[in-house]
């Protein structure tokens, strides 16, 4: 059974893609802040990381753990999945896609758009092997 660790500020949406994951026999562990992220995964070591990007004390938190993440030679082995509103869907002007991951940016694996679409989320999930 594979681990996966939701970092959200959002309780609903932890919940709701907790219920997903936990249905199709994963595990999942959950953070509300990025604070100490380091101690956190080493702590939990799952097997993907689900990660927000907006929270409410850093609107680039998710970037900076991601990269954060990315430095440490214990942990960065771990895929990490951005969880984004800020997509192709929101009304922002801008958004983020796959063709921004990049090594130093956004060291990342791929993108799940909020809201989650069950079936998507499973698929990228599967798609790194994990379970």
């Amino acid at each position: 059974m594979s681990k996966i660790m939701i970092i959200d500020d959002d309780r609903d949406i932890i919940d709701s893609i907790t219920m997903i994951l936990e249905a199709n026999d994963y595990t999942v562990v959950s953070k509300l802040d990025t604070e100490n992220i380091i101690d956190a995964v080493e702590s939990e070591n799952p097997d993907v990381i689900l990660l927000d990007i907006v929270f409410p004390e850093d609107a680039q938190a998710g970037f900076k753990a991601a990269r954060k993440i990315a430095s440490v030679d214990t942990i960065n082995h771990i895929p990490v999945l951005v969880l984004s509103a800020v997509n192709q869907l929101s009304n922002l002007g801008f958004s983020f896609t796959e063709n921004d991951i990049s090594h130093d940016f956004m060291p990342v694996k791929g993108f799940i758009e909020k809201p989650v679409k069950p079936d998507e989320l499973l698929a990228k999930i599967e798609s790194l092997s994990v379970h």
